[in-house]
């Protein structure tokens, strides 16, 4: 049998991990809200500036407060708040972002 084989008869009885992307939102040096993690069954996840608090496969930046929130993250928000991300899960991770005018 050769190594390709094993290999793939290997991992045919791995269990694929509960979530596929964890995605954590930081503000400078400080963590902004609790870490949003993608399950499995979800190939993507929208990365926005809008609210949607019970998604599980889009990250909506717009719910997130930070008492300590420097002008310069404002900047930074506003424009996260006109972009979409789309993160794709297909063998490997693809990031796609679209500026929304």
């Amino acid at each position: 049998m050769n190594l390709s084989v094993f290999m793939r008869n290997f991992f045919s009885f791995l269990l694929a991990p509960e979530f596929w992307c964890s995605i954590t939102y930081f503000e400078l040096d400080q963590q902004v809200g609790e870490t949003f993690k993608v399950p499995s069954n979800s190939p993507t996840v929208t990365v926005d500036g809008y609210t949607d608090p019970n998604s599980v496969d889009r990250f909506c930046l717009g719910q997130l407060s930070n008492v300590h929130r420097t002008e310069t993250s404002d900047k930074a928000r506003s424009v996260l708040r006109r972009s979409r991300s789309h993160i794709y899960c297909r063998r490997s991770v693809v990031l796609l972002g679209a500026l929304i005018r």
